[in-house]
């Protein structure tokens, strides 16, 4: 049996360290010396109403620009809002610092078309329904290309949150907030891609995310994470922890791991793709009645799939597991129950089951370098 792979740092710590500094006082009324209505704004000014860019905004020591009314549009018109690339010091307590974008408490904001780089955070929205962002693309800061907290019913959508700053540069936060779709974005070369936190209800679908030292970090019940592609990173999710997840059609190609529960009660992990993993596929590391189900996982460099001896009463049905280095399953928990699964021209065993493990039949191993092909289950 092979070493199975498990992400180490404490991300919680790190969420908080990054968190503190910008949501000095998340949940308060945003304040500016000015206020610009025409197009032309300066780095700091509030808007009250639609307000297209006429120019670039460069070296902002504070805030680039805030949102001062509800309904009302933010269109970046290509150009850039750029800040100092330094932690701003002189933040009181009745504001909100160092944002590119900065909404914090207005319903029905769009704001659309263009970059942000080089802020704590690059777009901020907090305590806000109804809210769009479309076509950013924030880079360069020091704790979160977008954040989003305490919101609902939003959208980000077309947009990217690419090279924030390590070690504590999240392509995207989503703290405290539900139903959220997250569409057709890219997370790339972040030490973390996605950092989800106490929220539900949430889509994330058809993003890129790739080449970060994590994919997405769920912490959090009953989003969905569906038809996104994982590339070359630590791992592609972890569940940790988190409960009725579902974690569907994605593909997932070498990087270390691919899908990881580590506790919560009910995740499903179904129909992904994952090929060339240096370590293994999928792994329960705990929780309770897990579902995994119609996962291929090809060419992993250890085992396909793996249940932990803590895992409780997990379900494996129809699953593949191919080529892999060492085992296609390895299985440790009596209480998992294992249906029609096929394992094929594995290193080792097709299916290595501890005695007591739950045969739901149908399960297939041929070719695999172990004569057995599985032990404690027909096969």
């Amino acid at each position: 049996m092979a070493p199975t792979f498990a992400f180490s740092a404490d991300r919680r710590s790190i969420v908080s360290r990054a968190v503190a500094p910008v949501l000095a006082v998340a949940g308060l009324m945003v304040l500016s010396a000015g206020e610009a209505l025409a197009n032309h704004v300066s780095c700091g000014d509030t808007i009250t109403a639609d307000t297209t860019l006429d120019s670039d905004l460069v070296n902002c020591p504070n805030n680039g620009i805030v949102i001062g009314a509800d309904g009302i549009t933010l269109d970046l018109n290509g150009r850039l809002i750029d800040g100092d690339g330094t932690e701003f010091a002189g933040c009181s307590q009745n504001e909100f610092c160092d944002g590119g974008v900065v909404n914090d408490g207005h319903d029905g904001v769009t704001v659309r078309q263009g970059s942000v780089r080089d802020f704590g955070t690059g777009v901020f929205v907090g305590r806000a329904r109804h809210n769009r962002v479309l076509r950013i693309s924030s880079s360069r800061n020091l704790f979160f290309g977008f954040l989003v907290s305490d919101a609902a019913r939003s959208l980000v959508r077309g947009s990217s949150g690419n090279d924030n700053l390590a070690p504590d540069g999240d392509g995207m936060g989503l703290f405290g907030s539900h139903h959220v779709r997250i569409l057709h974005n890219s997370f790339r070369h972040n030490p973390l891609g996605l950092n989800v936190e106490d929220s539900t209800d949430n889509l994330i679908k058809g993003t890129v995310i790739s080449r970060n030292g994590l994919g997405i970090l769920m912490q959090a019940n009953r989003n969905a994470v569906r038809g996104n592609r994982c590339a070359r990173q630590d791992a592609c999710i972890i569940v940790a922890p988190g409960g009725r997840n579902l974690i569907t059609r994605n593909r997932v190609s070498r990087g270390m791991g691919g899908v990881l529960i580590e506790k919560g009660r009910g995740n499903v992990v179904a129909r992904n793709v994952i090929v060339r993993v240096r370590r293994n596929g999928v792994v329960l590391f705990g929780g309770r009645n897990s579902i995994v189900r119609r996962n291929r996982v090809r060419r992993s460099g250890d085992d396909g799939l793996v249940v932990k001896k803590e895992a409780d009463h997990s379900l494996l049905r129809r699953n593949r597991a191919r080529r892999a280095g060492d085992d296609g399953f390895d299985v440790e928990a009596r209480s998992t129950k294992l249906t029609r699964n096929r394992a094929l021209r594995n290193a080792d065993l097709g299916i290595e089951a501890v005695r007591g493990v739950i045969d739901g039949g149908g399960n297939i191993a041929r070719n695999n370098g172990d004569r057995r092909q599985c032990t404690h289950i027909a096969c």
